[in-house]
């Protein structure tokens, strides 16, 4: 079901359907891409009128319609690079009802499209169930983005005390040790670990040291920098 992007029509009724045809542009420069993504949401949907335009100069031309039901639109096409055409798309007061899908699974991308409003971010190379229900949120109106784009918090900042501790910790050193090695009280030590715990939203030191290692504030043993074992 696909049609070029010159032969784009404002969605009409269908003679004697009593069904509006509801227009879907496809932004992808692979045509096999293309042609399977716009099988699928047209096994979906019956009234879907399925529009693929190939580059960011045809996306845009289109993109003028005002009549829209949803764009799913490719990061990287000829014209276009990361989230330009995005911007573009967004300016034209297509944002809500705009969809990525690309093959460039990086959560700081999806998040700015969340910020900017977009109804999604789908990555390609989900398992094709997962593809297909993301397609079918898309369709609903739900957003849909992976779960790293959340919206982030506001940054962990740890004092010298809290990083000097969580190094300690990080060996697996008791408070009582800690205390004698840094010549504090160990109430002193475990009201620091109480305010780390805290400041890292986790519930006790496992997780705090291992929340600490994924967010970069501690290296792995055994990394190389480090020169530990």
């Amino acid at each position: 079901m696909l049609a070029p992007a010159r032969a784009i029509t404002a969605p009409k009724e269908e003679e004697g359907a009593g069904t509006a045809c509801r227009a879907v542009l496809i932004v992808e420069d692979h045509p096999l891409v293309a042609h399977a993504t716009s099988e699928l949401l047209a096994r979906k949907d019956a009234t879907l009128q399925i529009v693929v335009c190939y580059s960011a100069a045809e996306a845009l031309d289109a993109a003028r319609a005002p009549d829209w039901f949803r764009l799913f639109l490719d990061l990287d096409v000829p014209g276009a690079h990361g989230l330009s055409l995005i911007r573009q798309i967004a300016a034209l007061g297509h944002a809500q009802r705009s969809c990525v899908i690309t093959a460039l699974d990086r959560p700081s991308l999806a998040s700015e499209a969340r910020a900017m409003g977009l109804l999604g971010y789908i990555v390609k190379a989900i398992p094709i169930a997962r593809f297909s229900a993301a397609l079918d949120s898309v369709l609903r109106g739900e957003p849909t983005f992976p779960d790293a784009a959340a919206p982030s918090r506001a940054p962990i900042r740890l004092t010298r005390r809290q990083q000097e501790l969580l190094a300690l910790l990080q060996t697996g050193l008791s408070s009582k040790q800690i205390a004698r090695r840094l010549g504090i009280s160990e109430g002193t030590v475990n009201n620091h670990i109480a305010g780390l715990l805290r400041a890292l939203r986790v519930a006790n030191r496992t997780h705090a040291v291992a929340r600490a290692t994924e967010l970069g504030l501690l290296l792995v043993p055994g990394d190389p920098v480090t020169g530990r074992d």
